[in-house]
């Protein structure tokens, strides 16, 4: 009986010294990453947005203006002493340069982890922190820097200084695993990880299919004799008014909304003509490319001509807030805008 509880107390004993050791294990983990987001993310971010804006007042303090929407940059000045506002100014962008960095910086901070994990030598870690770094950083200034009419010293200088950071202090950083994988795993491992975050750094400036605008026209026609007029324009092409021609409506014209959505290419023209008032929200579909002409009656919307293929994009119509004039609301993707036709219509 002693001997049976004697091993029970050695069991809890060992059980105890365990989950101690897990405990530990586990809080020295969390401290690892934690430390390592902290040089890699923000200290990223906080470099490359604190060192740009030192190199910009700098360069003021040199007689270059770094920025400027009107007269535009250039050497505008002479060689000074920062003022305490100048100063202030420069160092005030800061915050907003390291605040455009850090979604890179994430990016940073999950290829360390990638690059610790196949035990990635420090020569590499050099040379592909020192690569990403310095794209990660430029392209970041200079996503913030059109904001600013930032001049190309903004995003050169966050080039320079990302390629210095990743090179001697983002490897610093890399915990490497002490159980190394087979080489396949590391090779495979890191050149993924590697090409999916340069992918990911340049996505933007890859060539996309251009993406047409869309000018829609929305007018009202009330009961009548009188064939309707539409007043052609250079709103639409020939080939829309045709197509409102060949309906043949009659009665009268009241004119509704004309909105635009730009873009490249040649316009989608999307016209809705309403024989009654816009009850409740109706989403209208948008052809790929060419025109069409809605007829809104019954509750129903007829496309002319009809067709198939859609675009991503939707015209919503909405009923109208004026509580005197009918009307509706219409939104392009965004938030709708009310109008009320004219010449009005009591509701």
């Amino acid at each position: 009986m002693q001997g049976r509880l004697y091993g029970q107390r050695v069991l809890c004993f060992l059980w105890k010294v365990a989950n101690e050791r897990g405990s530990a294990n586990k809080m020295k983990r969390l401290k690892r990453l934690a430390t390592q987001f902290f040089g890699i993310a923000l200290l990223f971010s906080g470099i490359v947005g604190l060192g740009t804006s030192l190199v910009l007042l700098f360069s003021s303090c040199l007689g270059y203006l770094p920025y400027s929407d009107r007269p535009g940059p250039g050497w505008w000045g002479h060689v000074h002493w920062p003022s305490w506002t100048e100063a202030g100014t420069y160092l005030g962008f800061a915050p907003w340069f390291a605040y455009s960095c850090l979604f890179f910086g994430v990016g940073l901070f999950v290829l360390s982890l990638v690059l610790g994990f196949a035990s990635a030598p420090r020569w590499l870690n050099r040379i592909l922190g020192g690569l990403t770094a310095a794209l990660a950083a430029a392209f970041a200034i200079a996503g913030f820097g059109w904001y600013l009419a930032l001049a190309a010293i903004g995003h050169n200088s966050a080039l320079v200084i990302g390629l210095l950071y990743g090179v001697f202090v983002f490897p610093r950083f890399v915990a490497s695993r002490e159980q190394k994988l087979p080489r396949w795993i590391r090779v495979l491992a890191i050149s993924t990880a590697s090409s999916l975050f340069m992918l990911w750094i340049v996505w933007p400036l890859l060539p996309r299919k251009p993406v047409p605008g869309i000018a829609v026209l929305i007018n009202r026609v009330t009961p009548g004799q009188l064939p309707v007029d539409w007043h052609p324009s250079e709103y639409f092409r020939a080939e829309t008014w045709d197509e409102l021609s060949k309906l043949h409506l009659a009665g009268g014209l009241h004119g509704g909304v004309q909105s635009v959505m730009f873009g490249e290419g040649q316009e989608i023209e999307v016209a809705v003509i309403t024989l009654q008032p816009i009850d409740r929200e109706y989403r209208v579909p948008i052809p790929p490319s060419g025109h069409v002409v809605y007829v809104l009656h019954d509750g129903r919307l007829e496309p002319h001509p009809a067709f198939t293929k859609k675009d991503k994009r939707t015209v919503v119509l909405k009923p109208g807030v004026d509580s005197k004039w009918d009307g509706g609301q219409i939104s392009l993707g965004h938030d709708f805008s009310a109008f009320t036709w004219s010449p009005t219509i009591p509701r």
